[in-house]
């Protein structure tokens, strides 16, 4: 996966801003790699029928340094989502769902953890209420054919059946695209690039 263009600019955050022994950073809405590669696109198959295969270990969400970590997770309906904190210092963690339930609760210090789970297909933003550059999406499937990309821009889709089928590459600032792919036990999804460039479709 691919950027085009100059990527947008982030949000400096001071040293200290989070908590007292925090790093300063940037927080942007595309991270690109040096070459030009692309992370954080949620891959997947459209209208996908679901599966009948075992739950993933659970998906960990850290808050580390005032940030999300990943900042895109893609999970399947009932598996576990583990929210945990890293840091010292308050955390508020407002899940704000449509097709589920929202939940709003706060961490006060690191090594807390709690446990979600989302029962319905849906893209759900996590934010925090005291540190307002905090966000996260968590895209969520009924099916087991979807992967993010990774820093280089990489992705790997398994077990699909041969025949022709329509990817979607979701970036939650870049938005979406569609290409068609034919899998005949040969080809991989994986192989199928494609080049994002903000405001085109």
């Amino acid at each position: 996966m691919s950027f085009k263009g100059t990527a947008p600019e982030g949000e400096e955050i001071a040293a200290g801003k989070c908590h007292a022994s925090a790093a300063s950073i940037t927080v942007s809405p595309v991270a690109v790699s040096g070459d030009g590669k692309l992370k954080d696109v949620v891959v997947y198959v459209k209208d996908a029928a679901p599966a009948d295969v075992p739950q993933p270990a659970p998906a960990v969400l850290d808050q580390l340094n005032c940030r999300y970590v990943p900042r895109v997770l893609a999970v399947r309906t009932g598996q576990v989502v583990r929210v945990t904190s890293s840091d010292p210092t308050l955390h508020n963690v407002h899940v704000l769902a449509v097709d589920n339930s929202g939940v709003n609760f706060g961490m006060t210090g690191a090594g807390q953890s709690r446990d979600l789970a989302f029962a319905a297909p849906e893209r759900v933003r996590v934010k925090c209420d005291v540190h307002p550059w905090m966000s996260a999406n968590v895209y969520v499937f009924d099916h087991p054919y979807f992967a993010v990309t990774a820093d280089d821009g990489s992705y790997e889709i398994r077990g699909l059946q041969p025949g022709e089928h329509t990817l979607v590459f979701s970036h939650p600032f870049l938005g979406d695209r569609e290409r068609k792919v034919t899998v005949d036990g040969a080809a991989s999804p994986g192989s199928v690039d494609v080049v994002f460039e903000k405001g085109e479709k």
